[in-house]
């Protein structure tokens, strides 16, 4: 019998299974605090010696390793389109959907002050998308001469727009001393997404230099590359889970994944986009989709969650104390390692976490334009996700909140918004296992196996 290691390389923590993938089974599961600011090696050497008590030294050595990282920040991109509703959306889900955090987008026509902010961000990469195959090129090529003549880039560039002008583009950049890749244009024509082949350009970057980690040589010398960025194993896992393996298994359907954290909120969503008998305009929406809010998070993010959802957070038990909540909030961002340690703050993290998904939900999912009219034309704006029917949490503040299913449940739609296109009812599960990485992470090599991890390691929300 052997053994596939997946290991998770977080800011916070370095994790790992232990997965028996021929009977779909988990040998074990760990984390360590991270080491990746210093020897990321150090903790992935502590989780083997966890395996190593389980597993046995020989089959530790034996066994085919997997990895993933987060560390860092992640992959941080900027997405430049043309059209907001078109071509930059689908770059935004295309770079999302690959596993990236977007810290800038742009459409149109870039100017002097849109090239400063890009140089500032300083990216890992950036993804020029924009016009379908034999289309206008004019206001690309003017984004790059743009972006190559003032040298405002130091990062690797992808070129997945007008395949018209492709060589042309890429020999402007590499006469700039900035590297490019070519790919497919991921909007090659109207209602057609063509994310694929970008988003493998991106991980073969992603694998061979993006690591932001200290001591990933001797990583290596483990795991070989790292495979993909953590939130591309999850969209994998999701994927896995709603479609099924492609053997005896058919999924679960439709469903909807939350993994809340204390910088961010990640939302996961995988469902047809079904616009019955409405008109949907945009960029099509890819069956897997994700989106990252990077202002939604428990510790870090703390004080920009409560100025986003002020109003949800101030109802009930926290009524009449608001300047209270708000220096309990700040306290969460200077601290990111803040625990409660009484009744009042652990009261505040659940209604932190519920406010959350809340928020993220609605950022997510699409919207009907003229929902409240009488006999007009409905305009559908975003992806529809009335059909979900599970709602799946992972991410310590869900997990260990006492009431997930409270969490999960403030992604329903409410009756008086009949213009959100979510869904009024869905079955409730939790990761509570922490496994959805390593199902990502280990799908190619036995979907089968993989497939049946991740459902084992969601249980019902509100089961004891």
């Amino acid at each position: 019998m052997g053994y596939t290691i997946c290991f998770d390389f977080g800011s916070t923590y370095t994790k790992m299974a232990v997965l028996d993938l021929e009977n779909a089974e988990t040998a074990v599961t760990s984390r360590v605090p991270s080491t990746v600011k210093t020897d990321a090696v150090q903790g992935l050497k502590a989780n083997l010696e966890i395996a190593a008590k389980y597993i046995g030294e020989e089959a530790v050595r034996s066994a085919h390793m997997l990895a993933s990282s987060s560390a860092a920040g992640g992959l941080r991109m900027v997405v430049v389109g043309l059209t907001e509703k078109y071509s930059l959306l689908a770059g935004m889900n295309t770079a999302l959907g690959a596993g990236a955090r977007v810290i800038r987008s742009y459409y149109g026509i870039l100017d002097d002050k849109k090239l400063e902010e890009i140089r500032e961000a300083n990216p890992s990469i950036l993804l020029l998308c924009g016009g379908t195959d034999e289309g206008n090129v004019d206001r690309l090529w003017h984004n790059t001469e743009m972006l190559a003549g003032k040298r405002m880039v130091s990062c690797p560039v992808i070129y997945a727009g007008n395949k018209k002008i492709a060589q042309e583009v890429r020999t402007k950049f590499l006469q700039s001393g900035i590297e490019c890749y070519l790919t497919d244009n991921i909007f090659p024509e109207l209602d057609c997404l063509n994310a694929g082949p970008a988003q493998k350009v991106i991980h073969n970057i992603f694998m061979n230099r993006i690591t932001g980690m200290r001591g990933m040589n001797e990583v290596r010398k483990y795991v070989g590359d790292i495979v993909m960025p953590t939130p591309a194993a999850v969209l994998r896992a999701g994927t896995l889970l709603a479609k099924g393996s492609g053997n005896d298994e058919t999924g679960i359907g439709s469903c909807m994944l939350f993994d809340v954290g204390g910088a961010t909120t990640d939302v996961y969503s995988f469902s047809d986009n079904l616009p019955k008998g409405m008109k949907a305009v945009g960029a099509p929406e890819p069956f897997a989709k994700r989106s990252v809010e990077g202002d939604l998070g428990l510790r870090s993010s703390a004080k920009s969650l409560f100025e986003n959802a002020r109003g949800f957070i101030l109802k009930g038990h926290f009524s009449g104390s608001e300047n209270k909540v708000e220096e309990m909030c700040v306290r969460r961002t200077r601290q990111e390692a803040f625990l409660p340690d009484n009744e009042e703050e652990t009261a505040l993290d659940q209604k932190l976490a519920e406010a959350a998904v809340y928020t993220s939900a609605r950022r997510h999912c699409g919207r009907v334009e003229n929902a409240y009219g009488k006999d007009s034309v409905l305009i559908q704006n975003g992806k529809n996700l009335t059909n979900v029917k599970t709602l799946i949490g992972t991410g310590g503040p869900i997990i260990f909140r006492k009431q997930p299913e409270k969490v999960l449940r403030m992604a329903l739609r409410k009756p008086e918004e009949k213009e959100l296109l979510l869904p009024e009812h869905a079955d409730c599960f939790v990761d509570s296992r922490y496994l959805l990485f390593a199902a990502g992470l280990s799908a190619e090599e036995n979907p089968g196996g993989a497939y049946q991890i991740a459902v084992n390691s969601l249980k019902r929300a509100g089961d004891g």
